[in-house]
């Protein structure tokens, strides 16, 4: 595959793991012109300085691009930049869209209405029911599910959608290369075969704590609106309602029990002024789909 000057630029980028997110916005927008509209979100007040530029540098000049593409290849992942049409307008208008996406499997997915479905990951198998219970009206009017392939929720409900085949996407925190948690990892490759796992981290990143709230931010930008099921009153998924709600998409919430601590999060999230949500014809009402196929 061909690409281009601008194309190789944010592939680098992408690479060089000593720049932040918007050290490497600005980078990038001083090198391509048709980024410049992004700078106020993306970049800021963000600067560089000279020892930063001058490493960059050097590294850019010395990656084997070759090699890294012939491995990418080699393991059937693709790497989609925000340059590129395919890459999906949601996300591309979101607050801080990634630069670029790496990604296994089917990419016509992200052209679907989606809804991003997040929670605990000690669920209690009370997420089992409710995700039994609003995953199959969703299947049949053909949105998707987007989660973070975590433990509890996210593992279940991309489960639930592979085997019903229900298109979903699992948006991850590490390089396609690794699986975290490794409970997932026979998922993780039927994804990649069968559905889509995508990342903005290049090959042979690890777990790190701050890549999972970086990750939910593009779950919340790919997805029409947000789903949660079962959340304690301080917890991640309730940072991805938040981010979900930002980007002016709709937030559901499940009801839960006035006396369990993992339904706090989504009965405050109904007192805020989420849409509780007890039957995927909530979501399906909501959005103004109709209920096919039954």
């Amino acid at each position: 595959m061909e690409w281009s000057e601008e194309e190789i630029t944010l592939f680098t980028l992408a690479h060089y793991p000593y720049l932040t997110y918007k050290e490497k916005w600005t980078l990038a927008c001083e090198r391509i012109v048709t980024l410049s509209g992004f700078s106020q979100n993306c970049v800021g007040k963000a600067t560089v300085n000279r020892k930063k530029r001058a490493s960059f540098l050097r590294y850019e000049k010395n990656i084997p691009i070759m090699q890294l593409t012939e491995q990418y290849e080699k393991l059937s992942i693709r790497y989609l930049s925000i340059l590129s049409p395919l890459y999906p307008s949601q996300l591309r208008h979101s607050y801080e869209p990634p630069l670029v996406l790496f990604y296994s499997g089917q990419l016509s997915l992200l052209s679907l209405t989606l809804l991003g479905v997040v929670g605990a990951r000690e669920c209690t198998p009370y997420a089992q029911l409710a995700l039994n219970v609003l995953l199959p009206d969703l299947a049949d009017s053909g949105i998707g599910i987007v989660s973070g392939l975590a433990k509890g929720v996210d593992g279940l409900a991309h489960q639930y959608a592979v085997s019903s085949e229900q298109p979903t996407i699992a948006v991850i925190g590490t390089g396609l290369d690794r699986v975290y948690p490794t409970m997932h990892s026979s998922l993780q490759q039927e994804m990649t075969e069968s559905q889509l796992v995508i990342t903005e981290y290049p090959l042979g990143t690890p777990p790190k704590k701050h890549h999972f709230p970086a990750r939910n931010r593009i779950i919340a930008g790919l997805s029409r609106g947000v789903l949660v099921i079962e959340a304690r009153k301080r917890s991640g998924s309730l940072i991805t309602a938040r981010m979900a709600l930002e980007e002016g998409r709709d937030v559901f919430a499940v009801p839960g029990s006035i006396v369990s601590e993992l339904s706090e999060g989504c009965n405050d999230l109904i007192k805020a002024g989420a849409i509780p949500c007890s039957s995927g014809k909530d979501i399906l009402d909501e959005w103004n789909f109709e209920i096919v196929n039954k």
